[in-house]
């Protein structure tokens, strides 16, 4: 069996409190596994600790406890010079496309900034790798020259896929990526990371609250509550055959277009033991 791309053991994320506040344990005895070329969907409600454990594999939060090894290396003791060195190859998207490209430069300079600062590119190739990814992501090159107010926000996640993947990452960490585009943006946008996971050969760490996507994504489901993990397993296995009643509780919240399809369904998952 091959050495997982990234191993979190034991991790435990914990926040001071204050003079009137409790402190909080958002993660707790977290373990997971994510082999190459693998989506792991990691599901969960508002609160749940899932963003706090892709931020802790990112280095945006801080480690109480536990490791983390990213290709046999713990990441978790790495100096800051090796921390800067791993944004490369541990990609973000998150959910608010907007709120992660700087509105005062175009979305050329921002694609350049971090194959330039890494590297990858030599100034002369920039612009061609720049225009090479808005084609990949569906965008056309005029888009360079333009500013992240000018697009839609279906447009502007697949700048934030495009400045992720341009890093030639082998681990993405997509978090709730599509939770705030409508269903058939949502669509399209979930179908472009599923064929540039193919394309690429990436890994995907996929955090959302909505069951429905991570079962379209995930070959495997880790679903969390209160900051720990109550159940895991193979994807189909999780949605047909939840051991949990959290998981059960998640699994009737998707919708279905049918409403008394909807109503048969959530009576047979309260019934089942």
């Amino acid at each position: 069996m091959s050495e997982p791309l990234l191993r979190v053991e034991g991790l435990v994320v914990e926040y001071p409190g204050g003079r009137r506040r409790p402190g909080l344990r958002a993660n707790d005895d977290v373990s997971i596994e994510i082999a190459p070329g693998e989506t792991l969907g990691l599901v969960g409600e508002s609160g749940s600790g899932k963003s706090t454990l892709g931020d802790a594999i990112l280095g945006f939060a801080p480690v109480t406890a536990g490791r983390i090894w990213f290709k046999g290396e713990d990441i978790v003791q790495a100096d800051p010079k090796r921390r800067r060195q791993l944004t490369r190859l541990i990609q973000p998207i998150f959910q608010n496309p907007f709120g992660s490209l700087n509105p005062a430069r175009t979305i050329g300079a921002t694609l350049r900034e971090g194959p330039l600062a890494h590297g990858l590119v030599s100034p002369g190739e920039a612009d061609q790798k720049v225009a090479q990814w808005l084609d990949i992501v569906g965008l056309p090159p005029a888009t360079a020259r333009r500013y992240p107010r000018d697009f839609s926000g279906g447009q502007r996640q697949r700048v934030a896929i495009a400045r992720a993947l341009i890093m030639e990452p082998e681990l993405v960490i997509c978090d709730e990526a599509v939770s705030a585009l409508d269903l058939s943006i949502q669509a399209q946008v979930l179908n472009l990371l599923s064929d540039l996971k193919r394309r690429v050969g990436l890994s995907y760490l996929f955090i959302s609250h909505d069951m429905a996507v991570v079962e379209h994504m995930s070959d495997r489901v880790v679903v969390l509550h209160q900051g720990r993990v109550v159940e895991q397993g193979p994807v189909d296995e999780v949605v047909n055959h939840p051991s949990q009643p959290y998981t059960r509780s998640l699994l009737s919240a998707v919708p279905l277009p049918d409403p008394i399809a909807q109503r048969a369904r959530r009576a047979a998952r309260k019934e089942t033991p």
